[in-house]
């Protein structure tokens, strides 16, 4: 199997199905909510306390819950916390949980939610900052400030913070997501590879979802693929387990923030969810009051957080002997790993640079600082329990404030320094290699003109970063032969920077109009770089016939697939899986195949032969043509095979392919095979790379087929072959 660099969301989940969001508008952040608890117990606080710090089992208690006009009548609270709730105060952290008593019982389709008192943040922002931030670019927490109180009395202002559960699963990423959600324990998470004995992996990770299954392999499976792979296969064999933009984001994140009591310092607070959808993993945040470079509480003590290294590890030096600290706890394989492997690693300093440009400085913090800090302002002198003064919450949003033997860099202090310290030294990890060819139009029927006002055909080179790019020394051309043919610009590309080119043969209209024009019909563009002497070849592309309107675009930030789409995005970002707009979706599965077929079902077109196959499902109910849309066996080449014109799938019905490597046999023959040691399979539409179903998929059995256990459904297991039949009969 071959891999890309760009990472593909497997298992049909192109067109995920979302619920309504209801809590939408309670996380709406433009005010500041109010929620209110009632205990029966007048000694409520007594027994929420002994029981959070002396009662392992930590139960929940009865209590009333109530939001505007919605009243639970019983509903679960307990205190939440370790270190937050063991210093001084009577303002602790609360966990709700909505359906403990009752199965059906939710908070505006909330299962749970939490409460948080603040601590190690004077400012009561920076664990709503970083969530924000961080939801820009992965699955993360919701969080907005709410007014607690308790039998109708004022408690405090606290941070309500989503809980990572099934629920918030399903609400980024479909209604079928039922997979299994990891806690890393205290100290313990380091994601080293402990054998194939579940018990060792229970210690270490916490399984939160589908508990009485107790179901560890897919953990493990991932960690050993991580942990045992050589750094020349990593990026191949991982990128079919793991979701990587979003592990190198969680990490990005962690390190950008200096935000250590994570898996990047203290090797917990996080979690890992396998996803449902594409078997693959994906890292959330938890307890992000130490953000901000707050260290020293829980996590290792930093001198100067502001200049954290960008490829940080922790250490003895470091850690020192507390749990997780020291000897081969200091190891933190995913981090070290990926950085090893050169695309993961550039993507990961793009990743660093992205979000400089995308809001981590101090123009777009000090007007997000201001707007929530007025918001909040009232409510926080207002708070009878506060863990902080309020000259200290003024203080945080730009300066130190000690707490205990912590110092809090002042929200602004920080976010300034941190990228003084970060931004110049990205631009000198800036290479040539970061500029390629992103966008092209052939055929120019847009409002697009160049300097004379000609709808000419362009192409889009765009600096991936981390840094700027001096385009000196670069050429572009159509021929291989002759690679020095136009000489790019001498200019700086700036980091993330776009330039547009007109591919028109008329250099006199400009220094970015090229001295070729391209073919409507197709062709090839090549763009090397020649400053150090010789012609090195940094990127290249076939593109095909391209019609009026449309663009050839690569899809995402990273890798190697192009498509073609009606999207065009001149000096803007492509889109990350070329969705076209003229494109219709449509529900088709994946639904059963057979990689080792010797004995179940003879191949109809060939004597004797028995070939692998594959059965494809349409659950609607109006018959589906799939002229012109492509099977594979390889994700990273969608258009591997493209189904004929003329074959359609019956409503309800189902459709055989055989991998046979025939295609002279007739439409339903593809022209791959599938591996019986494990392999891809993938059902892309028209243009080539809209997903519409995937499936990867290990060692199979002879004559045992892998199939939806329920037509349509999510779930997969080995079953009995059943080609053009409902499975599991």
């Amino acid at each position: 199997m071959r891999a890309s660099l760009l990472l593909l969301c497997l298992a049909s989940i192109s067109f995920p199905t979302l619920r309504a969001d209801q809590a939408a508008a309670f996380f709406d952040d433009t005010a500041v909510r109010e929620i209110r608890l009632y205990f029966d117990d007048a000694n409520w606080y007594n027994a929420l306390f002994q029981s959070h710090s002396s009662n392992a089992e930590d139960p929940y208690f009865p209590a009333r819950f109530q939001y505007g006009d919605t009243v639970i009548d019983k509903i679960g609270a307990r205190f939440k916390g370790n270190a937050s709730f063991r210093r001084g105060g009577v303002k602790k952290s609360f966990k709700l949980d909505f359906n403990l008593y009752d199965d059906n019982a939710k908070f505006l389709g909330l299962k749970k939610l939490n409460l948080n008192n603040g601590d190690l943040q004077p400012d009561f922002l920076r664990e709503k900052l970083f969530l924000d931030f961080a939801g820009k670019y992965i699955a993360a927490m919701r969080a907005v400030h709410v007014r607690v109180y308790v039998n109708d009395v004022f408690y405090g202002l606290y941070i309500a913070v989503e809980q990572p559960d099934k629920t918030m699963m399903e609400s980024r990423f479909g209604d079928d997501e039922d997979g299994n959600l990891y806690e890393a324990a205290e100290q313990g998470g380091t994601m080293a590879y402990l054998g194939a004995d579940t018990a060792a992996y229970q210690r270490a990770f916490e399984l939160k979802t589908n508990e009485e299954t107790a179901d560890y392999s897919g953990l493990i499976q991932f960690l050993d693929i991580l942990n045992n792979t050589p750094a020349t296969e990593l990026e191949a064999k991982l990128s079919t387990i793991a979701d990587v933009d979003n592990l190198l984001y969680g990490i990005a994140l962690n390190i950008l923030y200096v935000n250590l009591d994570s898996y990047a310092g203290s090797a917990s607070e996080y979690y890992l969810y396998q996803r449902t959808s594409d078997k693959k993993f994906i890292h959330i945040h938890w307890d992000l009051n130490e953000s901000f470079g707050t260290t020293g509480d829980g996590s290792p003590r930093i001198a100067t957080p502001a200049t954290l290294e960008a490829f940080w590890l922790p250490s003895s030096a470091t850690t020192g002997t507390r749990p997780g600290g020291g000897g081969a706890n200091n190891a933190r394989p995913l981090m070290e790993k990926l950085w090893a492997v050169d695309a993961f690693k550039r993507t990961y300093l793009r990743m660093l640079a992205r979000m400089m440009r995308e809001g981590f400085d101090e123009s777009t913090y000090t007007a997000r600082v201001k707007q929530l800090a007025d918001l909040i302002r009232p409510h926080v002198i207002e708070d009878p329990n506060k863990l902080f003064t309020a000259a200290q919450f003024e203080a945080a949003l730009n300066s130190t404030v000690a707490s205990g033997q912590t110092s809090l860099l002042g929200v602004m202090q920080f976010v300034k320094d941190r990228r003084a310290y970060l931004r110049p030294w990205l631009d000198t990890q800036a290479q040539p290699s970061d500029v390629r060819l992103n966008e092209i139009v052939s055929v120019n029927t847009s409002s697009m003109t160049d300097e004379a006002g000609d709808s000419d055909p362009w192409v889009e080179i765009h600096n991936l970063g981390p840094g700027p790019v001096n385009l000196s020394g670069m050429y572009l051309s159509d021929s291989s032969g002759t690679p020095t043919k136009w000489a790019l610009p001498s200019r700086s590309l700036a980091d993330g920077g776009m330039l547009i080119v007109w591919l028109d043969g008329e250099t006199s209209e400009g220094a970015a109009h090229a001295n070729f024009r391209i073919s409507a019909s197709g062709g090839s563009l090549y763009l090397y770089n020649s400053a150090s002497g010789a012609q090195t070849l940094l990127d290249s592309v076939q593109f095909p016939e391209i019609a009026g309107g449309r663009a050839y675009i690569r899809l995402g930030n990273s890798g190697s697939r192009w498509a073609s789409t009606n999207l065009l995005t001149p000096a803007k970002e492509n889109p990350a899986t070329g969705v076209d707009a003229s494109i219709t979706p449509v529900g088709l599965k994946i639904n059963e195949f057979l990689a080792d077929n010797k004995t179940t079902l003879v191949n109809p077109d060939k004597a004797d032969a028995w070939d692998d196959w594959l059965e494809i499902y349409n659950p609607g109910d109006t018959e589906v043509d799939m002229s012109g849309m492509y099977l594979t066996d390889t994700l990273a080449n969608p258009t591997k095979y493209r189904i004929p014109d003329g074959v359609k799938v019956a409503a309800k019905g189902y459709l055989v392919f055989w991998a046979d490597e025939e295609t002279k046999l007739g439409a339903l023959h593809a022209n791959f095979k599938l591996g019986a040691s494990g392999e891809e399979i993938g059902l892309f539409h028209t243009d080539g790379a809209t997903q519409i179903d995937t499936v990867v998929f290990g060692q199979q059995q002879a004559d045992i087929s892998y199939g939806r256990t329920t037509d349509g459904g999510s779930a997969w297991s080995s079953q009995k072959p059943t080609p053009g039949k409902a499975n599991n009969q």
